[in-house]
């Protein structure tokens, strides 16, 4: 049964006690990314072996297939062992570096660097199509008049990772050799985040061209993706050193020795041969570092001519940070519309910025790294006590009320009808500096007689978009999302248990490094944007829901409520457990 929470009691605010502070139950990282702390007490240590796998040297519907590799060789090795799945090259490439990862499949430019900065090691490689060579490709839509590299001057293009060989270090080469940096080239760049996600944006005609993966597009051809289809190659790379599974140097080397053996033998093995031939994949053989030499000497090359700093570009450039609600590859999507907006009714040109997480965006507007950013209700008010953000502006949201709110949510077939039923359950929070996703929910729980420690488990999920997939897949029991998320997700099954009251929409704010000019300019032009203009209406309909109205000005008065929720932790907790702390 659906319940509304009237009004938030500041009686309830020791359930705060790790949105803005470390909890004092460590957090465990699990294989999707998210944090999870288990109320039972751990039965024991055990070794586990986690082997690590970069999206982007994936296609999106093999993922699956990497977790039936893992589980394989985790069979073979009579161990447990455990995926750990990273949206970046940047995220595995610290894991690998920490040892928090063992393993891990990387892609071959990577590789390369790691082996240089912390001596990662090779243990085996794929092999495809008989052979352990991939390439860069370049493609262009089918119908695109584009039928060389050089054409595609002055055109949008989409990179895959800053660390991607064949989705950023080959093009950027090619470039080098013709004597240009992808600024001076391009009219714009991108980055996807996802080789099969490049191969749909030139599909749908996003961008013009892109560089991706040679064995991820194959794949999709084969696999008769209608997005491949769309596209054809206008421009292939000499060969390189396929993308390899790497070991840490501290590896228990018994351990090393068993992991490639079966890796070695998978092909022999008639469950192992069904994966593989799965994925398209032959089996697995050893490889020589002399193979990615090729890659070293672009890389060399390439270092020459090095991106020009910030300082170098100068401010004609504004760097526009949004905190990251959605994997990269939708706020590209979402948000370059408004920013070539932007450059259009001003005099600067503008990149989006996305960071790892909500706290990294912060703390970048705060170093000068981002001009203006857009942030939520809780960050802004990090934000301004810690660096001094000032708010410009604020969605006016679905109704022109500049508010949102938070929902509590669960699978329709549940059982479940009211937040008291949820005392052992599994619990589902965005991420942690989230206020519809963390902040809210914990009060609407806490107002029914439970916190943190009367759940089963709880894990904060990145975007608000997976905490909907979790619940649909049955891993968690209910979970908290922003109104508009509710709304995208209604008709796959999704019904909600609780909303919290309104929340005012979180503002457009800028640093103090970033000139009043700036801000001046921009404010004007977003003030203009006008819903019923049909040429707004284009780019504001990409947004999200509470941005489609346009905006209106916003005050840090705006934020008072919640920054008083916050601000009472300290006296009203009991437990000792959180330092002063003043938002």
């Amino acid at each position: 049964m659906k319940q509304k929470i009237l009004s938030l009691k500041l009686l309830l605010y020791p359930i705060l006690s790790s949105i803005l502070l470390l909890s004092s139950v460590a957090p465990v990282q699990i294989a999707d990314g998210r944090m999870r702390r288990d109320q039972a007490v751990a039965e024991g240590p055990k070794e586990v072996i986690k082997i690590g796998v970069a999206s982007m040297i994936t296609p999106v519907d093999a993922v699956k297939y990497y977790q039936e590799i893992v589980d394989y060789i985790g069979e073979q090795i009579n161990q447990p062992v455990q995926m750990v799945h990273r949206r970046t090259y940047e995220e595995m490439d610290s894991l690998l570096e920490r040892g928090e990862v063992k393993v891990a499949f990387i892609c071959s430019s990577p590789y390369v660097r790691n082996r240089e900065r912390f001596g990662i090691e090779l243990l085996v490689a794929p092999k495809v199509n008989g052979r352990t060579i991939y390439h860069s490709y370049i493609i262009v839509h089918k119908d695109s008049p584009i039928k060389s590299f050089e054409e595609l001057k002055g055109k949008v293009f989409a990179f895959t990772d800053p660390r991607s060989n064949s989705g950023k270090l080959y093009p950027t080469y090619l470039l080098k050799t013709m004597g240009f940096s992808p600024e001076r080239f391009f009219k714009r760049t991108v980055y996807s985040y996802s080789h099969n996600k490049s191969v749909e944006m030139v599909a749908k005609r996003i961008v013009d061209g892109a560089a991706v993966e040679s064995i991820v597009y194959e794949y999709m051809l084969k696999k008769a993706s209608p997005y491949a289809e769309q596209t054809r190659v206008i421009k292939r790379s000499p060969p390189f050193g396929i993308p390899p599974v790497v070991v840490t140097k501290d590896i228990n080397p018994e351990t090393k020795r068993k992991i490639k053996e079966a890796f070695l033998n998978m092909h022999k093995d008639r469950r192992g041969k069904a994966i593989l031939g799965a994925m398209m994949i032959d089996g697995f053989v050893q490889i020589n570092d002399a193979d990615y030499d090729s890659i070293r000497r672009m890389e060399r090359l390439v270092s020459d001519n090095s991106i020009p700093s910030r300082g170098e570009r100068g401010k004609e450039t504004i760097f526009f940070g949004v905190i990251p609600r959605d994997n990269p590859r939708i706020m590209y999507e979402k948000y370059q519309p408004l920013l070539d907006y932007l450059s259009e009714r001003t005099s600067y040109t503008y990149e989006l910025v996305l960071k790892k997480n909500y706290e990294d965006t912060v703390n970048a507007l705060g170093r000068g790294e981002i001009d203006i950013a857009l942030l939520g209700p809780l960050t802004y008010l990090e934000a301004r006590a810690k660096y001094g953000a000032i708010c410009l502006l604020k969605p006016k949201g679905i109704d022109g009320r500049a508010t949102y709110k938070s929902f509590i949510i669960k699978k329709n077939d549940s059982p479940i009808r009211d937040l008291s039923e949820l005392k052992g359950k599994r619990f589902a929070f965005s991420a942690s500096k989230s206020t519809s996703g963390n902040l809210m929910p914990r009060y609407l729980l806490a107002n029914s007689g439970i916190h943190l420690n009367d759940l089963r488990n709880y894990a904060n999920f990145d975007y608000h978009d997976s905490v909907i997939k979790a619940i649909l897949k049955g891993q968690y029991d209910a979970g908290a999302v922003r109104d508009s998320v509710v709304r995208k997700y209604k008709k796959l099954g999704i019904e909600t248990i609780a909303e919290s009251e309104e929340i005012p929409t979180g503002p457009l704010v800028i640093g103090t490094k970033t000139p009043f000019a700036v801000a001046e300019n921009i404010k004007k032009a977003l003030l203009e944007l006008d819903p019923s203009n049909p040429v707004h209406q284009n780019i504001l309909k990409r947004l999200d829901e509470d941005l489609r109205n346009g905006f209106m000005e916003a005050r840090d008065e705006d934020y008072g409520e919640i920054r008083a929720m916050i601000n009472a932790v300290p006296q009203t907790c009991g437990k000792g457990c959180h330092p002063k702390i003043r938002l």
